[in-house]
């Protein structure tokens, strides 16, 4: 069954090639992609059960397919199975729309024409993209066709995948993609009724959607007026450092940790990571921060060279990895060395295991204080830079919460498919990764910063960088 199984996986990733259309799929079809999707998850996912027991997660499974009584088009398919996945409690492990899905979208569809900003619960209005100039930006939006905005959020963040009862990526994961989120969970709307408030009037309104072409010349206006407002995703150069000398301080600003990502931008990781700290050792610097937020992550190798920089000593990395039967089966197929049934030999030395032996030094290590930034978007490797920080007590943290378990989540040699009738792009990670020994139990948390500042909309749209300011402080109370 797994070699007939993951053969069919093999062919769908060679050979799936998304055409997108709006045409609806049968019950039969859905039901088949949902049932690939659950064999998919239980046979390649190395903890599938670590937040839900498996009868919880079945059942959500055959109440799913019950809802699969009529013909459905790709996003509604979407917005049901993709909640199924989230239930591993992995950021690695998700289901997507293909982007020809999302191009389709934008060429054809109107949209919800404002883009937002997230603070905690409550959602602001940061480019106003509507035909109606007379809403403010900065107004803070209570309701969105009746529907109030702490459900909506709930309901908009439902298919993205965090890390076990992590909350803060999935709500930055809305603000990014609010307006064409809205669009996969509730379908074309013909106009939006918002309820909001400026100031201190409270505000019930009518707007149009607007097509997504019209989104960036209304966006040019937001520029002018608020041309300190951050962008949602990262902009290059992505790698960067600033001495402030007087005040003996860095900052160190990380926003990727992929090689391929950085390279199109003309970055070199190491070279970058080694110049970095030859200048701040240079001048003497006593106080580092680094902004880490908004990362995607990448190499994890990435990850540990930057922290031998700020390690007193040679550090795990990794203490062991765990996969299914199956994947342990392939892997000893080639080779692979595994002690303790499922865990990986921590002596072995293949490449995709990085991390398993005890990392080494750099000759010019930072000894001074280091203050780390973070945020919902600080994930994968970047979060596990973050975890050995946090473990070993080498700085503070300031920030938002961010999707890394603390002891290690799932995340490597990760299988990539198409589901073979509505070709939603599926993950799934194939090791389970233990950032600390895996015999001593631990609680199941996700990192959690030491400070998180307070912050407003006006902030934000002025670009004031609280996170920011909080490590100045820190650093100004300890000259």
């Amino acid at each position: 069954m797994f070699k007939s199984f993951l053969s069919l996986l093999l062919c769908l990733l060679v050979s799936a090639v998304y055409a997108q259309s709006p045409k609806p799929f049968t019950p039969q079809q859905l039901k088949q992609d949902l049932q690939v999707l659950k064999d998919s998850l239980e046979v390649v996912h190395p903890a599938l059960y670590r937040y839900f027991k498996k009868p919880v997660i079945d059942a959500a499974f055959r109440d799913t397919e019950r809802r699969l009584n009529k013909p459905m088009d790709a996003a509604q398919f979407y917005t049901l199975v993709a909640p199924l996945a989230t239930m591993a409690g992995d950021i690695h492990t998700s289901i997507e729309l293909p982007d020809d899905y999302h191009s389709w979208v934008a060429a054809n569809k109107k949209l919800f024409p404002f883009d937002v900003r997230i603070i905690g619960q409550d959602v602001f209005i940061a480019s106003n993209n509507s035909d109606d100039s007379t809403i403010s930006v900065g107004s803070k939006i209570i309701k969105i066709n009746d529907q109030p905005v702490a459900k909506l959020l709930h309901k908009l963040g439902s298919t993205f995948s965090g890390e076990g009862a992590n909350q803060t990526l999935k709500i930055r994961r809305v603000e990014q993609r609010f307006a064409f989120q809205y669009y996969f969970v509730y379908g074309d709307c013909k106009k939006f009724k918002i309820e909001y408030v400026d100031g201190d009037a409270r505000h019930l309104k009518t707007v149009a959607p607007q097509p997504y072409s019209v989104f960036n010349a209304r966006r040019a206006n937001t520029r002018k007026t608020c041309p300190l407002l951050k962008p949602l995703f990262p902009q290059p150069p992505y790698l960067s450092l600033s001495l402030e000398k007087e005040k003996s301080t860095a900052v160190l600003t990380v926003k990727w940790l992929q090689n391929d990502v950085l390279a199109s931008s003309g970055e070199a990781f190491k070279p970058f990571i080694d110049s970095a700290f030859a200048a701040i050792n240079k001048e003497g610097i006593q106080h580092l921060i680094i902004d880490i937020r908004n990362n995607d992550g990448g190499e994890s190798a990435n990850a540990s060279y930057l922290y031998s920089y700020l390690s007193d000593k040679p550090f795990r990395f990794l203490y062991a990895m765990e996969a299914t039967r199956t994947t342990y089966e392939a892997d000893i197929s080639t080779g692979i060395r595994y002690t303790k049934g499922i865990t990986v030999d921590t002596a072995t030395n293949v490449g995709t295991f990085f991390g398993l032996n005890t990392q080494s030094l750099p000759g010019n290590r930072f000894a001074g204080a280091v203050y780390v930034l973070t945020d919902g978007l600080t994930v994968s490797a970047a979060a596990q830079f973050v975890t050995l920080v946090k473990l070993n007590k080498r700085g503070v943290l300031i920030g938002e919460e961010l999707p890394g378990a603390l002891n290690g989540g799932s995340g490597r040699g990760y299988a990539y498919f198409y589901l073979p009738n509505t070709n939603l792009l599926s993950m799934i990670s194939r090791y389970r990764l233990y950032m600390t020994e895996p015999s001593k139990p631990h609680r199941d948390d996700c990192v959690q910063p030491d400070y998180i500042p307070m912050k407003t909309i006006a902030e934000l749209l002025m670009g004031v960088d609280k996170d920011l300011q909080t490590a100045h402080d820190l650093i100004q109370k300890a000259l």
